[in-house]
């Protein structure tokens, strides 16, 4: 008994097994018999579900009805699914595929780890019943209607996760589609951002708690009395230099001990200038403690002045801004850096090859710089998703950035654009470098 009559190869392969469960099915063994099986066509490979019931009148099995479906777009999307499994199996991301009945087919290790869970207890079944029927009804629902739709939607929320606590994630929901563009789910990605919020919100309280010292007036409060020689430091500012209150002699040579070496000249420099004309003198620096603590402090002096002219009393603040200016210098950071790559982004490589231009010029030295681009890189969006797109993004930016040299600056225009500035290489250098970064690529 063939199975196929157009097959080469696995029809022959199956026949035996096709025939013994129909024979089941006449004898009354099984109530049914089904075998799934490939058939060799001249130009494909297709797929069919072979069925085979019985054929029964006045309660005697006369023959059996076998029928043949053509599954072959149900095998090929099951082998995609493997396929997608294992490239976002390591992503940081959570990542899930949703199908158009709701119902869960993927889930990376990271969505299986932050919800606590076995991949059994949530694939291939009802997103409600994983995230609760009122969540989905309210939020999950909706999103993935619109998904489903057509459109890719994305917000950013807090949600308590089992193992992992209260955390923020950035949340995209992609159309998952099909070869002939036709969408079957929705490929849904989340990304903890958590420290990324937390640490905007560092950065607002901190200007709050020093727009509040500055409106006060009374944070490290010093004065110095040239008349009567009386000079005192406040509390506060004996605690930002590190001194114990009231033990000390406020001096001023003292305080300048405590100026970094970098910002001192600066700093008497303008404080003397301000001195001597009777202007109010205002400043960012930084100090160290006795402790040996760097700390940065924003300074404001004050003169008060006799009817001559001269200065018979000094008097400002000093607060410690040591949070906002750190947080000032980590945003400045991010703002340099490619999130998703952790390379110089697009503005700051600029930066760098008009510095290095500049460099170049002024000591006659040879500079060359290389674009690099992934081919054919929005089929992997299309294909695959933006999640595993990111992954191979942060692969192709390791993989140059492991191989440049130590002077050699790697960044990310925008997209699948790379760019590597070679300092001090001329054209067949910096050719041989760039070569060296396409194998280093397409070896991986």
């Amino acid at each position: 008994m063939e199975v196929c009559e157009s097959s080469k190869d696995a029809a022959f392969v199956e026949a035996p097994q096709a025939a013994a469960g129909i024979r089941a099915v006449l004898a009354g063994e099984i109530p049914e018999f089904s075998l799934e099986y490939p058939c060799h066509a001249p130009t494909e490979k297709r797929w069919f579900l072979m069925t085979a019931t019985p054929l029964v009148s006045h309660g005697i099995i006369d023959g059996a009805v076998v029928s043949h479906v053509q599954i072959t777009a149900r095998k090929l999307a099951e082998a995609a699914l493997i396929r997608y499994e294992r490239a976002i199996a390591s992503s940081s991301s959570l990542v899930s595929i949703i199908d158009l009945d709701f119902v869960y087919r993927l889930v990376n290790d990271s969505y299986l780890r932050v919800h606590g869970k076995r991949r059994d207890e949530i694939e291939g079944r009802e997103v409600a019943k994983i995230v609760g029927q009122d969540v989905f009804d309210r939020h999950v629902g909706p999103k993935l209607v619109r998904c489903f739709a057509g459109e890719t939607v994305e917000y950013e929320g807090w949600f308590d996760m089992n193992r992992a606590g209260r955390r923020c994630y950035a949340v995209k929901y992609y159309p998952y589609r099909e070869r002939d563009d036709s969408i079957s789910g929705a490929v849904v990605t989340a990304t903890d951002i958590t420290e990324a919020k937390q640490m905007q919100d560092e950065i607002a309280n901190s200007a709050r708690r020093l727009a509040e010292a500055q409106r006060l007036a009374k944070v490290g409060s010093f004065e110095k009395d040239y008349l009567h020689g009386k000079k005192s430091w406040s509390d506060e500012f004996c605690r930002i230099l590190g001194y114990v209150p009231n033990e000390i002699d406020p001096d001023f040579n003292l305080f300048m001990h405590h100026i970094h070496p970098e910002d001192e000249p600066d700093f008497r420099e303008n404080f003397e200038v301000a001195q001597a004309t009777g202007d109010e003198f205002t400043t960012e620096l930084r100090i160290r403690t006795v402790q040996g603590e760097e700390r940065h402090v924003s300074l404001i002096c004050g003169f008060d002045l006799q009817q001559d002219g001269s200065i018979f009393r000094l008097h400002g603040a000093m607060a410690d801004v040591t949070e906002r200016r750190l947080a000032e210098l980590r945003l400045e950071r991010l703002a340099n850096t490619d999130e998703l790559t952790g390379l110089p982004n697009r503005r700051h490589f600029l930066e760098c090859v008009r510095a290095e231009m500049i460099r170049s010029r002024r000591f006659g030295k040879s500079l060359c710089v290389a674009m690099i681009d992934i081919d054919d890189f929005k089929k992997v969006n299309d294909t695959h998703g933006h999640g595993v797109g990111d992954v191979a993004l942060r692969h192709v930016a390791r993989t140059i950035n492991g191989l440049r040299r130590a002077v050699d600056v790697v960044g990310r225009l925008g997209g699948e654009e790379f760019c590597v500035l070679f300092p001090e290489a001329g054209l067949e250098a910096g050719i041989a470098a760039a070569e060296r970064a396409r194998k280093g690529l397409a070896e991986t």
